[in-house]
Protein backbone atom coordinates (compact mmCIF):
# COMPACT_ATOMS: atom_id res chain seq x y z
CA UNK A 1 0.00 0.00 0.00
CA UNK A 2 1.41 3.36 -1.00
CA UNK A 3 1.70 6.17 1.50
CA UNK A 4 -0.55 9.11 0.68
CA UNK A 5 0.55 12.51 1.94
CA UNK A 6 -1.90 15.28 2.76
CA UNK A 7 -1.00 17.08 -0.46
CA UNK A 8 -1.90 13.93 -2.40
CA UNK A 9 -5.18 13.87 -0.52
CA UNK A 10 -6.20 17.40 -1.51
CA UNK A 11 -4.83 17.86 -5.03
CA UNK A 12 -8.01 16.65 -6.76
CA UNK A 13 -10.55 18.73 -4.81
CA UNK A 14 -8.30 21.80 -4.96
CA UNK A 15 -8.08 21.58 -8.74
CA UNK A 16 -11.84 21.07 -9.00
CA UNK A 17 -12.42 24.20 -6.90
CA UNK A 18 -9.81 26.07 -8.90
CA UNK A 19 -11.45 25.02 -12.19
CA UNK A 20 -14.84 26.24 -10.98
CA UNK A 21 -13.21 29.52 -9.91
CA UNK A 22 -11.56 29.91 -13.34
CA UNK A 23 -14.89 29.36 -15.09
CA UNK A 24 -16.60 31.95 -12.86
CA UNK A 25 -13.81 34.51 -13.37
CA UNK A 26 -13.90 34.02 -17.14
CA UNK A 27 -17.56 35.14 -17.10
CA UNK A 28 -16.88 38.34 -15.15
CA UNK A 29 -16.92 41.39 -17.34
CA UNK A 30 -14.89 43.72 -15.12
CA UNK A 31 -11.63 41.72 -15.45
CA UNK A 32 -9.45 42.55 -18.42
CA UNK A 33 -8.52 39.73 -20.78
CA UNK A 34 -4.90 39.87 -19.59
CA UNK A 35 -5.96 38.88 -16.06
CA UNK A 36 -8.17 36.10 -17.34
CA UNK A 37 -5.36 34.68 -19.47
CA UNK A 38 -2.96 34.98 -16.51
CA UNK A 39 -5.33 33.07 -14.23
CA UNK A 40 -5.79 30.37 -16.85
CA UNK A 41 -2.03 30.18 -17.43
CA UNK A 42 -1.35 29.72 -13.69
CA UNK A 43 -3.99 27.00 -13.52
CA UNK A 44 -2.42 25.12 -16.45
CA UNK A 45 1.11 25.46 -15.01
CA UNK A 46 0.02 24.05 -11.65
CA UNK A 47 -1.93 21.32 -13.41
CA UNK A 48 1.26 20.34 -15.23
CA UNK A 49 3.35 20.52 -12.05
CA UNK A 50 0.87 18.36 -10.14
CA UNK A 51 -0.09 16.20 -13.13
CA UNK A 52 1.18 12.97 -11.59
CA UNK A 53 -0.68 13.60 -8.32
CA UNK A 54 -3.82 14.56 -10.29
CA UNK A 55 -3.64 11.35 -12.31
CA UNK A 56 -3.07 9.18 -9.25
CA UNK A 57 -5.94 10.88 -7.42
CA UNK A 58 -8.23 10.27 -10.38
CA UNK A 59 -7.20 6.59 -10.46
CA UNK A 60 -7.84 6.26 -6.72
CA UNK A 61 -11.23 7.96 -7.11
CA UNK A 62 -12.26 5.57 -9.86
CA UNK A 63 -11.10 2.47 -7.97
CA UNK A 64 -12.58 3.34 -4.56
CA UNK A 65 -14.67 6.56 -4.53
CA UNK A 66 -15.84 6.27 -0.92
CA UNK A 67 -12.36 5.91 0.48
CA UNK A 68 -10.98 8.69 -1.72
CA UNK A 69 -13.71 11.16 -0.76
CA UNK A 70 -12.98 10.29 2.88
CA UNK A 71 -9.33 11.12 2.18
CA UNK A 72 -10.40 14.45 0.64
CA UNK A 73 -12.29 15.39 3.80
CA UNK A 74 -9.43 14.43 6.12
CA UNK A 75 -6.85 16.07 3.83
CA UNK A 76 -8.77 19.33 3.56
CA UNK A 77 -8.93 19.50 7.35
CA UNK A 78 -5.15 19.27 7.52
CA UNK A 79 -4.71 21.75 4.66
CA UNK A 80 -6.95 24.32 6.34
CA UNK A 81 -4.89 23.97 9.53
CA UNK A 82 -1.63 24.68 7.68
CA UNK A 83 -3.24 27.41 5.60
CA UNK A 84 -4.44 29.25 8.72
CA UNK A 85 -1.02 28.83 10.29
CA UNK A 86 0.60 30.56 7.30
CA UNK A 87 -2.19 33.08 6.73
CA UNK A 88 -2.30 34.57 10.24
CA UNK A 89 1.16 36.21 10.29
CA UNK A 90 0.71 37.48 6.73
CA UNK A 91 -2.66 38.93 7.69
CA UNK A 92 -1.22 40.64 10.75
CA UNK A 93 1.34 42.43 8.56
CA UNK A 94 -1.35 43.24 5.99
CA UNK A 95 -3.62 44.66 8.69
CA UNK A 96 -0.86 46.96 9.86
CA UNK A 97 -0.24 48.35 6.38
CA UNK A 98 -3.85 48.60 5.19
CA UNK A 99 -5.13 52.08 4.51
CA UNK A 100 -8.78 51.35 5.26
CA UNK A 101 -9.86 50.93 8.86
CA UNK A 102 -13.08 49.21 7.72
CA UNK A 103 -11.21 46.73 5.54
CA UNK A 104 -8.87 45.91 8.44
CA UNK A 105 -11.80 45.32 10.80
CA UNK A 106 -13.66 43.22 8.24
CA UNK A 107 -10.58 41.12 7.44
CA UNK A 108 -9.77 40.57 11.10
CA UNK A 109 -13.32 39.60 12.05
CA UNK A 110 -13.62 37.25 9.07
CA UNK A 111 -10.35 35.48 9.81
CA UNK A 112 -11.11 35.21 13.53
CA UNK A 113 -14.55 33.78 12.74
CA UNK A 114 -13.14 31.23 10.28
CA UNK A 115 -10.44 30.21 12.76
CA UNK A 116 -12.91 29.79 15.64
CA UNK A 117 -15.26 27.73 13.47
CA UNK A 118 -12.31 25.54 12.42
CA UNK A 119 -11.22 25.08 16.03
CA UNK A 120 -14.76 24.18 17.09
CA UNK A 121 -15.02 21.59 14.31
CA UNK A 122 -11.58 20.25 15.24
CA UNK A 123 -12.61 20.02 18.89
CA UNK A 124 -15.79 18.15 17.90
CA UNK A 125 -13.77 15.79 15.74
CA UNK A 126 -11.22 15.25 18.50
CA UNK A 127 -13.98 14.64 21.04
CA UNK A 128 -15.90 12.23 18.77
CA UNK A 129 -12.92 10.88 16.82
CA UNK A 130 -13.82 7.23 17.24
CA UNK A 131 -17.41 7.74 16.08
CA UNK A 132 -16.42 9.92 13.11
CA UNK A 133 -13.72 7.50 11.97
CA UNK A 134 -16.11 4.59 12.41
CA UNK A 135 -18.73 6.41 10.30
CA UNK A 136 -16.27 7.18 7.49
CA UNK A 137 -14.84 3.66 7.53
CA UNK A 138 -18.21 1.93 7.70
CA UNK A 139 -21.50 3.60 6.84
CA UNK A 140 -19.96 6.20 4.51
CA UNK A 141 -18.22 3.48 2.48
CA UNK A 142 -21.50 1.54 2.14
CA UNK A 143 -23.09 4.46 0.28
CA UNK A 144 -20.58 4.00 -2.54
CA UNK A 145 -20.71 0.20 -2.70
CA UNK A 146 -24.38 -0.01 -3.64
Amino acid sequence: METITWIDQIVFPVFILWFVGIILVLFRKDFEILWKVSFLFLFVVYLILFGKEWSLALDRLESNPGWEIRNYIYGMGKAIFYFLFILWPITMIRLYYTGSKELAKHTASLLVTITIIYWMLFWLYFHFMYEVDEFFSGRFQEWFIR
